[in-house]
């Protein structure tokens, strides 16, 4: 069997969940005799595969193009949307915007529309996206969205949250399956990893420096525990700053590092690496105005460490074992770390430990191709 997967673009110069998503997923289906390409080339050549995999639906003009190709060629499509809960999205678009966004709040109510004006704003700085952005403002981006769903065989989601989702907001019914993210196996075991930081016990938050992500209110909420706790509270925060986008949020973002000697932030850290920097940390925080489940909060759980997160879809995943916290308020924020950090460290049972793997999410995704070639 041989896969071709598809990304967006920019899947491996600007990192993120999906590409950790890809190459992981990838990888383990290669331990499993299968033959993986990724690409992310507009004219990539689908000839020779026996089924193309797209991953992405939100905000990426160019996965419908990826997906018409795949059909013109007479090639099976699975799809893995990543798809975000369309009302999480307006709620944090209506309430809490920065930089060009505030223009696309103004002039748009309507969240797609608001989304292809973004997408007109970066294909400024990435010509590769240009014609795929023209094409959905004369077309429509829901409906490229609604079409590459229509084409696929089957649409792999990872919350049953997500796929009701997806059939209310585009209106159609489509076969799916719940395949939900997974950690590497150097989450499996992390009993004698080195403490790469001088503390410990620390508060965690991995991702990168947005407003989606919400650092801004996690400083915040920090601050308001280190006052009421009395205790020296350390607040690390990993992942990368964009130079051009979001360049209004990380200008704050800058200013709080440097008048909070207590916050650390560390630009990137390889993802084999990561495993140390969760066990030595006593919570890692997702307050996140929206994802799609949390893939931070599941890795850090893996470590043995205790997790604030936000949403539903992050509930569905992470049950007890997590605090949760509204993103637009930084008293809840507060109190869902003080119930973790305060608290016993997790424990996750034998049975999330093999559910929650790469190795297992590649076999539930190597059943779905077979069941697709089948047919």
């Amino acid at each position: 069997m041989k896969i071709l997967m598809l990304g967006r673009i920019d899947l491996f110069e600007r990192g993120g969940g999906d590409t950790v998503q890809i190459e992981n997923t990838a990888s383990e289906l290669r331990n499993l005799g299968v033959e993986v390409d990724i690409s992310t080339d507009l004219d990539f050549k689908p000839q020779g595969y026996d089924l193309v995999h797209v991953f992405q639906l939100d905000w990426i003009p160019e996965m419908y193009f990826y997906t018409k190709r795949a059909k013109k060629f007479g090639k099976p499509i699975v799809l893995s949307p990543i798809h975000h809960d369309i009302k999480e999205v307006k709620k944090f678009d209506d309430e809490y915007v920065f930089d060009f966004r505030r223009i696309s709040k103004v002039l748009f109510s309507d969240q797609f529309a608001r989304d292809t004006f973004k997408n007109v704003y970066r294909s400024l700085f990435d010509v590769r996206r240009l014609i795929p952005t023209l094409f959905s403002v004369f077309y429509g981006f829901k409906n490229m969205q609604k079409k590459m769903l229509e084409w696929s065989k089957i649409v792999l989601v990872q919350t049953d949250a997500e796929a009701t989702d997806l059939q209310n907001t585009f209106g159609i019914k489509m076969d799916w399956v719940k395949v939900s993210n997974g950690v590497g196996k150097n989450y499996l075991n992390v009993k004698d990893v080195p403490n790469p930081l001088p503390m410990s016990d620390y508060i965690i938050s991995v991702g990168r420096i947005e407003p989606r992500k919400n650092q801004l209110n996690i400083i915040l909420a920090v601050k308001k525990l280190r006052e009421e706790s009395g205790k020296d509270l350390q607040l690390v925060f990993i992942g990368a700053m964009g130079k051009k986008k979001h360049y209004e949020y990380t200008g704050k973002f800058v200013e709080q590092i440097k008048d909070n000697k207590w916050v650390t932030h560390i630009c990137k850290v390889p993802y084999s690496q990561m495993p140390a920097y969760y066990k030595y940390a006593k919570v890692c925080v997702s307050a996140s105005w929206f994802e799609t489940t949390g893939l931070t909060s599941m890795e850090a759980l893996f470590c043995g460490t205790n997790v604030v997160a936000s949403g539903e879809r992050a509930k569905e995943c992470l049950g007890s074992l997590a605090s949760y916290c509204h993103p637009d308020n930084a008293e809840s924020i507060k109190e869902a770390i003080k119930r973790q950090y305060f608290g016993e460290r997790p424990a996750i049972d034998d049975k999330m430990k093999q559910e929650y793997t790469w190795e297992n999410v590649a076999k539930k995704t190597l059943e779905v191709y077979q069941k697709v070639l089948a047919k």
